[in-house]
């Protein structure tokens, strides 16, 4: 299976998803915020990201933003995109990533987006 970086801020639901994906076969590692997603990124690139929109420190997109500054392979990564926040196309679409779920989600739907996401592989395309 995959190993995924998962950046949440909520830990009831950083620690609810890394069970099921777990379950799943995947590997996670789980980031707190933007920061600490870059900071995982550093130690180990994954082959998908998921990742919240608001959090503290620096956000989702504030993440991918710098993904592409910092590039090193970075921005070569597949991100999925959860999250109770409005607008959650027109954020998916200024990241650039088709693959996004708005919280509270099934399992079986993120599951069903992560094979989506590892099996087309489409990186993002920022529109900033």
């Amino acid at each position: 299976m995959a190993e995924i970086l998962l950046v949440e801020d909520d830990p009831d639901i950083s620690e609810l998803v890394q069970i099921f994906l777990e379950g799943a076969g995947h590997r996670v590692r789980i980031a707190r915020n933007g920061r600490e997603g870059l900071d995982q990124l550093e130690k180990r690139l994954p082959e998908v990201v998921v990742m919240d929109v608001e959090m503290p420190v620096l956000s989702g997109p504030q993440m991918v933003e710098r993904m592409f500054v910092e590039n090193m392979g970075r921005e070569n990564i597949p991100v999925v995109v959860v999250s109770a926040a409005m607008g959650l196309r027109s954020v998916a679409e200024r990241i650039g990533t088709p693959y996004y779920l708005a919280k509270p989600f099934s399992p079986e739907a993120l599951l069903g987006l992560l094979d989506v996401a590892l099996g087309e592989r489409r990186i993002p395309q920022p529109g900033w």
